[in-house]
C-alpha cells in the first residue's frame, strides 16, 4: 500500500519551472518556440536520437548552416547531452543571430553543472532583462547570497512573475542582510542515526530547540515543517504557493524562517523552510515494535546542499560533513562507485542510467517513495523507449487519503522491470510505477527529457554520498 507516495518530491521544483515555461511563452526567439513544439511532440528518446542523427548529417554537408547547428543544440539539450551541446554551442557564441541566446543556453548548461559563479557571468550577458534576472534569481538562491535578490525586478517585473516565483523573492528578500544556512559545528562531522526505516529513513533533530522526528526525502526542496508544529513554534508565514505532488495533484504551502535546526553536532541558523499540512494518512511506525511515530517534518535537499552528504542506509545512519576537501577525501578513502550528477531546478539531482539495458536515460534520485517494491517512476515515453509492457489488469485507482501533500484519487500502473542501471550500479527484478509523475513532467525546466524517478527501494542498499563542489555522488 502506498503511504506517503512522493511525499514532497517535486514540489519546489515546479517553482523554477513554471518561472521558466512562463518566461519562455514570452520569448519570440527561436529557442522558445523550439521548446514548445518538442513539448507538443512528445518523442521518446529514441525519437530524438534520431532526429539528432539525421541533422547531424545534413550540418557535416553544410558546416556553415547556423540555424541547423542550433537546432542540434536544442536537441542535445532534450536528451541531456551537455557536452555535445556546448560544443555546438561555441561556433553560434559569435554569431549576432544566436549570441544572446548561446550565452544564454550556455549560462544554463554551466548552473546545470552546479558552476553558478560562470552561471552568472554568461546570465548577466543577456540582453533580455526580465529572463536574465529570473536566472540569477536561482544563482542567488542556490548560492545563499539572497540578499542579491533584492532589487532583481521592479513593480512591472513583479507582477508579470508567477505567484511562486514572488514568493520565492519575498522569501529571500525577508531575510534582509542574514545569511542563510550559516552553520555551528561541535566536532568534524555530525552523525544522526536512524530512529526507523519503515520505509524511509526517519531521524531526530530539533527546530528552534524543539525535538522533533523528520523524515529523509531527497526530492524535497526546502526543510518543510508540519503546519501543526510551525504553530506551536510561533513561525509566521513569509509567502504562500502551490506545490505540485504525485499524480499531478497541488496544494497551497508556505515559506517561513526557522532560527535554528540541530542536526546532532551540527546547528544550522537562520533556515527557510516550507510549512504544509501532512496527510492523516502518514503513519511511521518503528520496525522492530511496530509502535507509531510521531514525524513533523521533512530533511530535504536543500538542506543536504550545504553538506557534503551521506545517507548510509546498511549501517541505518545520516552523516554529515562540511564541504571541504579534507571531506571529501575522507569519503574517497573508502572507494566506491563515481556517478557524475547535474542539478536542475532548485533541487532535481539527475543522473544517467539505462533501464532494461537502454541506456543514456535521465533520472531523478528522489529518495521519497514510500512503497515496500517500487523502485522507480516513469513516463509513457520511458517505458516505450525501454521497451516496458503496461497491462491493464495491474492498474489502479490510488485511494484518496493516499498519495503525497496533495491526495491521492489518481490512476497507476504496476510496471515489471528487468534491470535498472546507474553507473556501474546494477538491479534486477524491479517493480516500477506509471502514472505518478505528472506528464508535463516528462520535460524540465532546461527541456531536457526527464525519464523517471529512482527511489528508496534502489537506494536503501548502499551507502550513498553526494558532493555538491564536484558534482559527483558516490555509492558503497
Amino acid at each position: 500500500m502506498l503511504t506517503r507516495l512522493l511525499a514532497v518530491s517535486f514540489f519546489s521544483y515546479f517553482i523554477s519551472f513554471n518561472t521558466f515555461a512562463a518566461e519562455q511563452e514570452r520569448d519570440t526567439v527561436q529557442t522558445a518556440n523550439a521548446a514548445v513544439s518538442v513539448a507538443q511532440e512528445r518523442l521518446d528518446r529514441g525519437g530524438y536520437l534520431n532526429l539528432i542523427a539525421s541533422k547531424e548529417r545534413g550540418l557535416s554537408g553544410n558546416p556553415s548552416n547556423s540555424a541547423l547547428r542550433w537546432d542540434i543544440v536544442q536537441d542535445e539539450l532534450i536528451i541531456g547531452n551537455l557536452e555535445n551541446a556546448e560544443e555546438n554551442l561555441k561556433p553560434l557564441l559569435n554569431e549576432p543571430q544566436y549570441k544572446n541566446e548561446a550565452l544564454n543556453t550556455q549560462g544554463m548548461i554551466r548552473y546545470l553543472q552546479g558552476n553558478y559563479a560562470e552561471a552568472e557571468k554568461f546570465f548577466r550577458k543577456s540582453s533580455r532583462e526580465l529572463r536574465r534576472n529570473i536566472r540569477l534569481l536561482y544563482v542567488y538562491y542556490q548560492t545563499g547570497q539572497y540578499e542579491k535578490a533584492r532589487g532583481l525586478f521592479d513593480d512591472a517585473q513583479l507582477k508579470s512573475l508567477s505567484k511562486n516565483d514572488v514568493a520565492l523573492v519575498n522569501l529571500m528578500n525577508s531575510f534582509g542582510s542574514d545569511q542563510p544556512y550559516r552553520l555551528e559545528w561541535k566536532s568534524d562531522k555530525a552523525v544522526l542515526p536512524f530512529v526507523s526505516m519503515n520505509n524511509l529513513p526517519v531521524v531526530a533533530v530539533r527546530v528552534n530547540g524543539q525535538p522533533i522526528n523528520v523524515f529523509i526525502d531527497t526530492g524535497a526542496d526546502l526543510f518543510v515543517l508540519k503546519s501543526e508544529m510551525a504553530a506551536k513554534l510561533g513561525l509566521k508565514s513569509q509567502a504562500s504557493l502551490t506545490g505540485t505532488y504525485a499524480g499531478g495533484k497541488t496544494a497551497e504551502t508556505h515559506y517561513s524562517r526557522l532560527q535554528t535546526l540541530s542536526l546532532g553536532d551540527v546547528t544550522v541558523h537562520d533556515v527557510p523552510v516550507d510549512i504544509a499540512d501532512f496527510p492523516e494518512s502518514w503513519v511511521f511506525t518503528d520496525e522492530a515494535t511496530g509502535k507509531k511515530i510521531d514525524v513533523d517534518g521533512i530533511l530535504s535537499t536543500g538542506v543536504f546542499h550545504q553538506f557534503l552528504t551521506t545517507l548510509d542506509y546498511p549501517e541505518r545512519q545520516l552523516v554529515l560533513m562540511p564541504r571541504n576537501r579534507a571531506s571529501q577525501d575522507k569519503v574517497s578513502e573508502g572507494g566506491g562507485t563515481s556517478i557524475p550528477f547535474i542539478l536542475e531546478g532548485t533541487h532535481f539531482m539527475i543522473v544517467k542510467g539505462a533501464v532494461n539495458g537502454k541506456p543514456g536515460m535521465t533520472f531523478f534520485l528522489d529518495s521519497g517513495l514510500d512503497d515496500p517494491d517500487a523502485s522507480i517512476l516513469l513516463q509513457k515515453e520511458a517505458l516505450n523507449y525501454a521497451g516496458v509492457k503496461m497491462l491493464d489488469e495491474d492498474r489502479y485507482i490510488l485511494d484518496d487519503d493516499k498519495g503525497g501533500l496533495g491526495g491521492g484519487g489518481f490512476a497507476i500502473t504496476r510496471l515489471s522491470i528487468d534491470s535498472i542501471s546507474v553507473g556501474s550500479l546494477n538491479q534486477t527484478g524491479l517493480t516500477g510505477l506509471y502514472g505518478v509523475l505528472p506528464e508535463e513532467l516528462y520535460f524540465t525546466e532546461s527541456g531536457m527529457i526527464l525519464d523517471g524517478f529512482i527511489s528508496h527501494q534502489f537506494l536503501k542498499h548502499y551507502k550513498w554520498t553526494i558532493d555538491f563542489d564536484s558534482m559527483m555522488m558516490t555509492f558503497q
